[in-house]
């Protein structure tokens, strides 16, 4: 805190799992961000107060402890790490192919387990490396390894079941003088690495600035917007007082939970693959004002709708997410199509979201497709198809993600995956052949609260299910009628939309402004609510 009590700096750790036993914890400069006040400086210069905050959301009691607090100075953060030196197990006159900046050279290792060692000439702190192997040339397993005195050896990362190309290896806060790449055995193939590069701490300060740091280098339309930096949109899903929200985003991907992973959209037409960077996309809400949001994408050769709401059972016990997705050809010929719906460990909530709930990845570290499309995420059934896909698959992050694997014609074959990283990522896939003007419909059922659900005497497919959401926010917020000139329709339109976002929002009788970085209660917006 700033002399003037106004400006406020933090190391903000949600969640935190504090130690049993006294454990040194290090906070450095780039660890302290800007929390709020009125100055424009959002570099900590100087301080007045340091202050330790507590809190536990879930209630209880407890005791916690510090001692020995002290302040040191760093060195300058390397704005890019340098490998003095590299040296190899085999083909040594050759290790400096890896670190001369030219992909055109390599160091080949053959097909023998073979370690190639990199120098960074003194003790260097930095946040994973980028590797590229030459074509044809990558090894299936191996880790990266790092030691102080080059003698003693520790694991910083395992690598199973590489694709090649380029491998983006996150090692968040490493401090090392010595990295290896050590080649393990199971190769079927010659191994040469054309190109090795250590990169600083901000590559992976976070694992959603390594996820920015990879999507960098992938054609855009690949991860979502959010993490190239541009603004990203989205509404709510939900029921009038439900335990649990999803969101969709401008582009199409559904959030299945507050936190959780996504369900976004790709199709293949031919041999193209289209994202949302590739077409051009509306969004509407059915009736102009009610909470049944739909995206739509068109392109010359392709329009698929996206249409997301949420249905209640009977009792009001049990809630779906239920995504439609309508794929039609309007040109004036036959075409093949694929309609892939990718299960991603991205929120929809950007990563830009911090507060309260931190937007950006959401861990998948096991994922299973069963037969009929059923999709399992880290242990538990999370989505249901209502139609079997033509084929389905997952894989790891090392593996390549499922964005990368829809751009080739040949997709994975394994329906199941264990995933470290926590960024697996997986799709079902649906291939039609679609005539002029013809169109083809699938949908996912997503459990918010409770299991799937079709009673007795309800209206299971999807068309009857919107219709009957429909009619409930219809009696919901028609009670009141406006009658106003056709210019002010639209006003009216949104007071409706906001009072069914407020409904959706609130916990019980209490309102809330969101559901993600502002699921509490506020001053300011709750004299705002009450205002509307």
């Amino acid at each position: 805190i700033d002399a003037s009590g106004d400006n406020v700096w933090w190391v903000n750790r949600p969640k935190y799992a504090f130690p049993a036993e006294w454990t040194p914890v290090r906070y450095k400069r780039r660890h302290i961000d800007k929390a709020w006040g009125p100055s424009p400086d959002a570099t900590l210069r100087a301080s007045a107060k340091l202050e330790f905050t507590l809190n536990n959301s879930a209630g209880g009691k407890g005791s916690v402890c510090f001692d020995d607090l002290r302040f040191s100075t760093l060195s300058q953060d390397a704005a890019q790490p340098r490998i003095v030196s590299a040296q190899a197990t085999k083909a040594a006159r050759e290790a400096a192919a890896a670190i001369d900046g030219d992909t055109t050279t390599a160091w080949r290792a053959g097909r023998m387990p073979q370690r190639l060692t990199l120098d960074l000439g003194s003790t260097t702190e930095f946040g994973g490396l980028r590797l590229d192997w030459a074509p044809n040339a990558h090894p299936l397993t191996y880790a990266v390894l790092a030691s102080d005195d080059g003698q003693t050896w520790r694991t910083l990362r395992e690598v199973v079941g590489g694709d090649g190309g380029r491998d983006w290896i996150a090692t968040p806060e490493s401090e090392t003088r010595y990295v290896a790449i050590d080649i393990r055995d199971g190769m079927p193939r010659e191994v040469a690495l054309a190109e090795a590069r250590v990169e600083p701490l901000a590559f992976a300060a976070t694992p959603n600035d390594f996820v920015a740091s990879v999507a960098k280098d992938q054609p855009r339309g690949r991860f979502p917007r959010g993490f190239s930096g541009e603004q990203a949109y989205w509404t709510i899903l939900g029921v009038d007082g439900g335990t649990e929200q999803g969101l969709i985003g401008e582009d199409g991907a559904v959030e299945v939970a507050k936190a959780g992973f996504s369900i976004e959209p790709f199709v293949r037409v031919d041999d193209a693959l289209l994202s949302w960077a590739d077409v051009a996309a509306s969004q509407s809400l059915q009736d102009g004002y009610l909470p049944i949001p739909t995206v739509q994408w068109t392109h010359r050769d392709v329009v698929l709708r996206t249409t997301a709401f949420v249905h209640q059972d009977s009792a009001g016990k049990r809630a779906s997410i239920v995504a439609r997705y309508a794929l039609r050809n309007p040109g004036a010929t036959a075409r093949d199509y694929t309609l892939a719906l990718a299960v991603q460990p991205f929120q929809v909530n950007p990563p830009s979201q911090f507060l309260n709930t931190t937007g950006g990845i959401s861990k998948i570290a096991s994922l299973v497709f069963d037969e009929d499309g059923t999709v399992r995420v880290n242990g538990r059934v999370r989505a249901h198809p209502s139609q079997a896909p033509d084929a389905s698959f997952a894989t790891a992050f090392d593996a390549g993600m499922a964005s990368a694997h829809l751009a080739t014609k040949d997709a994975p074959t394994a329906r199941a995956v264990d995933d470290p990283t926590g960024l697996a990522s997986g799709a079902l896939l649906y291939r039609w052949r679609l005539a002029p003007g013809e169109t083809r419909e699938v949908a996912m059922i997503v459990p918010l609260s409770g299991d799937a659900f079709c009673e007795d005497g309800m209206a299971c497919a999807a068309d009857e299910r919107q219709a009957a959401v429909a009619e409930v926010w219809r009696a919901k917020l028609d009670s009141v009628r406006f009658i106003v000139p056709e210019e002010g329709q639209a006003l009216v339109d949104t007071l409706r939309t906001s009072l069914a976002h407020q409904l959706i929002s609130r916990v019980g009788p209490r309102l809330q402004p969101g559901t993600r970085s502002y699921a509490r209660s506020w001053i300011r917006d709750g004299a705002m609510i009450a205002e509307g």
